[in-house]
This record gives C-alpha cells, structure tokens and sequence, in this order.
C-alpha cells in the first residue's frame, strides 16, 4: 500500500535543485538583483551532434528593477552539465554571488 500513497502523493522538487541563481546589477541606477531561472523551463536546448562544439544550453532573461524601469537583457550559456561558459550582458553588469552579498546590508 506504501506504493499507492507514493503514487498519489505531490511531491516537489527541492528549489536548490532546480534554481540557477544570477546577480547583476543596474547600469543606470545601480540596482544590485538576485534573479532565479528555472533549469526546467528557462533552459532552450541547442540541439547539438554528437561530437560537435557549442554550448548545450541557452537561456535569454529580460530584466527589470524596482527603482528604474531600465530594461537588463542577459544571455547565458551552459554546457551539458549545466556549467556556465559565457554570459551577456546589456544595460547592466554581472556580478558574482560574492559581490552581491557585500552589496546587500
């Protein structure tokens, strides 16, 4: 019976395990922000060959403070093991999670 309650019951998965975390901080206001993507529903796969190099994974955000309406877009790119290989940035800058905890008070 155990196996019928697993059955109906909901289970979510745990945040860490699905967050990527990015800092980035305005251009015009310098607001410092910490956004969450998704690996679920964030990630566009590329859809390489076998063999061929690139990046398995983007993903694109559009960004917005709360003190500016300025509009940040980020780029990023992963590998299979969803490990960072480069990132964009416009109308911001990136920030590593370092500089964003000696940011916020």
């Amino acid at each position: 019976m155990r196996w019928l309650r697993r059955l109906w019951t909901r289970r979510t998965p745990d945040a860490g395990q699905t967050a990527i975390w990015l800092y980035v901080a305005c251009g015009r206001c310098g607001e410092v922000m910490r956004i969450r993507a998704d690996r679920r529903y964030d990630l566009a796969s590329a859809l390489r060959d076998i063999g061929e190099s690139g990046p398995a994974y983007t993903m694109h955000k559009d960004i917005v403070g709360t003190r500016c309406f300025q509009r940040i877009a980020v780029d990023v790119e992963f590998d299979a093991r969803l490990g960072m290989l480069a990132h964009r940035i416009s109308g911001g800058r990136w920030l590593t999670e370092a500089e964003y905890h000696a940011t916020i008070p």
